[in-house]
């Protein structure tokens, strides 16, 4: 038996309402015919970008079909909202529209604003230089502690 995906709680709470008003006013209970119907009514309104972005990659899409057919439940809240930087060597990326790397702490990443709320555009990010790790800056160097 499959257990329950854990979803954001951002995208639980939105997937909870959602399930509802779908089910009442479109009547589906598919999987795929319930994402197509959200995902239809997603282009009608406007959305949070972080919301419209986890929603329209394809993996995600799948992660939806799961919590449909397996149950869902909210992941458990960080205690810091994680805070996704692209690191090479000691290095991490500060600029990400000219690609300038400084050799900073994390810390200093983070008073710089050098990170991203999703972990997804950060990885995009990796992929275009084809270099680099994405790490949460609230996690590095905690390890060696």
């Amino acid at each position: 038996m499959n257990e329950k995906v854990k979803l954001p709680k951002i995208i639980f709470d939105w997937l909870d309402n959602e399930i509802k008003q779908a089910t009442m006013r479109l009547n589906v209970a598919q999987p795929f015919t319930t994402i197509a119907a959200i995902l239809n009514e997603m282009n009608k309104k406007t959305f949070d970008s972080d919301l419209f972005w986890w929603i329209n990659l394809p993996a995600n899409q799948w992660l939806l079909i799961d919590a449909l057919r397996y149950g869902y439940e909210a992941e458990p809240e960080p205690e810091h909202e994680p805070r996704w930087a692209i690191k090479a060597g000691n290095c991490y990326l500060t600029n990400p529209v000219i690609y300038r790397f400084n050799d900073i702490t994390p810390e200093t990443a983070i008073e710089y604003a050098a990170y991203w709320a999703t972990k997804s555009y950060a990885d995009d990010i990796v992929k275009t230089l084809g270099f680099g790790e994405v790490v949460d800056l609230n996690n590095e160097g905690k390890a060696d502690e």
